[in-house]
């Protein structure tokens, strides 16, 4: 039942939804056809990618835009004028459906689970993420690299704005949320750091943004990354711009995870000229996913007293988590052992949910539940501007009074209707990113461009 802050991850919450979620995508007829699986009170949109080969031969590939997960190859059974069936054996998944002239009219099967899921037309991504920046561009991009402490090389993106009035030029490094993500911290078939680049450069703000690594054309490994190697890693980018000589001052501009190692670069000798925090975690890691899971739990269809055992389970869990990292060790946790041991009666498919969660396990997680950026906000002392989206569903909006507490000259701004991703949101929950238009608030892109200019001079 842990609740990963990786959004990649997040989801594995229940038996069911790991089942469900690390799984489940497909394509059909020509073109590209989707359809939303409804999974309990959340939904899962798949697409499907249909081509013909040169005779004739329709082929097809899988896509689940909010697992960031894309072409998984799948196999055409049966395609008629009025029929067609695909097998997906990556996840152990299939669909049949009637087609219409407009419709797919089908079913979604995955280890002996069915669910209704009936498919149309995609609409071009030009339609589905309007913010998306398109040429042409009044400004300069120049691919780039940078180096890390262990070697990795950053690939990145350095946005330049043409005809700034003085010539010195303030600019920012942008951190992107937890897991693996690209510069453009994609997800979705959004691209939030594309979009909040472009509207830096537009206003005179230069960018530099960068595959996290080893992901895109960044080297190093993620899987053995924790927040600290993160923070060197955006450290190391800091240092880079600063070797510009027409960069006058740098700031840092994080997401999420980013937003807290944001926090992390503030308490540094070398700090950062200012903080700029896109629902960046002021509390411990411990105390958000204990949040995040009760939140969870209460969208679930368990009873009150499965819901208060499961969470003391999830602590149990945490607690040995721990107690194993204090030891540095990394090694299986037997949770019917703790379960017994407890004397808890437990919901299965937590208990599940929890077992599947420590086949996945990573240096990563322990670290999290260790991490208390409060050690960290104390001693900052450059400008910092903090944002959280009022229905933030991951990072709760009472992680602007931590921040206000421990750095009192802090700017912070609770943005009404706005999620995790700064989206205006109905339900602000995680499964709604991917069904919203909007990239990220106009306000607060501007809100951004205001602070940075309003410190660039000082």
């Amino acid at each position: 039942m842990i609740h990963f802050m990786n959004r990649r991850l997040k989801h594995l919450i229940t038996l069911l939804t790991v089942i469900l979620l690390s799984a489940g995508q497909a394509y059909g007829l020509t073109g590209s056809w989707c359809g939303e699986l409804a999974i309990g009170q959340a939904k899962l949109r798949l697409v499907f990618h249909f081509s013909e080969t040169a005779d004739g031969a329709t082929q097809c590939t899988l896509d689940s835009p909010s697992q960031g997960v894309k072409g998984l190859p799948t196999t055409v059974t049966l395609c008629t004028d009025d029929s067609i069936s695909l097998t997906c054996s990556t996840i152990g998944a299939s669909y049949h459906g009637r087609i219409t002239t407009a419709s797919i009219q089908g079913t979604f099967q995955q280890h002996g689970y069915s669910f209704p899921l009936n498919l149309s037309p995609e609409v071009s991504i030009e339609e589905r993420r309007p913010q998306t920046p398109k040429p042409p561009f009044p400004y300069s991009t120049v691919d780039t690299v940078f180096t890390a402490p262990d070697g990795a090389l950053m690939s990145a993106t350095l946005t330049i704005p043409d005809n700034v009035p003085n010539g010195r030029i303030t600019a920012v490094v942008m951190v992107t949320g937890s897991g693996p993500q690209n510069r453009d911290e994609e997800l979705a078939d959004h691209r939030p750091f594309a979009v909040i680049a472009d509207h830096l450069a537009r206003h005179g703000i230069a960018s530099l943004r960068y595959d996290d690594r080893g992901t895109g054309k960044s080297t190093g490994n993620f899987l053995t990354a924790t927040t600290d190697t993160l923070k060197e890693d955006a450290m190391s980018g800091i240092a880079f711009l600063r070797s510009i000589a027409s960069i006058a001052k740098v700031g840092v501009l994080g997401h999420s995870e980013g937003g807290t190692i944001a926090f992390m670069l503030g308490a540094e000798e070398n700090a950062p000229d200012f903080i700029v925090s896109l629902a960046g975690l002021a509390i411990s890691g411990r105390e958000a996913l204990m949040k995040q899971n009760s939140h969870l739990l209460d969208r679930s269809q368990l009873t009150d007293i499965d819901k208060e055992n499961g969470l003391k389970l999830i602590g149990l869990v945490f607690n040995t988590m721990t107690e194993q990292k204090r030891k540095g060790v990394l090694s299986p946790i037997d949770i019917d052992s703790i379960v017994r041991t407890s004397g808890l009666t437990v919901a299965p498919q937590i208990v599940s949910s929890l077992k599947m969660t420590q086949k996945i396990r990573t240096p990563w997680f322990d670290a999290l539940l260790s991490l208390n950026p409060r050690e960290y906000l104390k001693k900052v002392k450059c400008p910092v501007l903090a944002i959280n989206g009022e229905k933030d569903t991951q990072v709760e909006a009472d992680n602007l009074s931590v921040i206000q507490e421990l750095v009192p000259h802090a700017q912070t701004r609770l943005m009404p209707e706005l999620n995790h991703l700064m989206q205006h949101a109905v339900s602000g929950e995680v499964d709604e990113y991917d069904q919203i238009q909007e990239t990220i608030s106009p306000e607060v892109l501007d809100i951004m461009v205001q602070f940075i200019k309003d410190h660039s001079c000082k």
